[in-house]
């Protein structure tokens, strides 16, 4: 059960072209300190903040789910999600996710 004051915050730090997806250029980095309550996870924080711009909402989410898309990486802590955290990894205070671009080539 969520409380109605957050109990902390998480940074989330997009870099490179990820920005954009919050009104950046695509050129540097953005942090957006997110509300997180006991309990939360890595996708209840994602969803909130994707809930406030919607861009992001659609590269980060697969056509509106909440099964990631494959156009962003995703790190906790300095780990790629799957290494030490999933989506269902609870979050605590002083975390950071990082979000950037996924790096395709050919």
């Amino acid at each position: 059960m969520q409380m109605s004051e957050p109990v902390f915050k998480v940074n989330v730090e997009l870099m490179a072209w990820a920005t954009v997806f919050v009104g950046g250029d695509g050129s540097d980095r953005k942090n957006a300190e997110v509300d997180a309550f006991s309990g939360d996870t890595v996708r209840a924080v994602l969803k909130r903040l994707s809930a406030r711009h919607p861009d992001l909402d659609k590269a980060l989410w697969h056509e509106g789910t909440d099964s990631l898309s494959e156009h962003l990486e995703i790190a906790v802590n300095d780990a790629l999600l799957g290494i030490h955290h999933t989506l269902e990894s609870e979050v605590k205070a002083g975390d950071t996710i990082l979000l950037m671009g996924q790096f395709m080539g050919g």
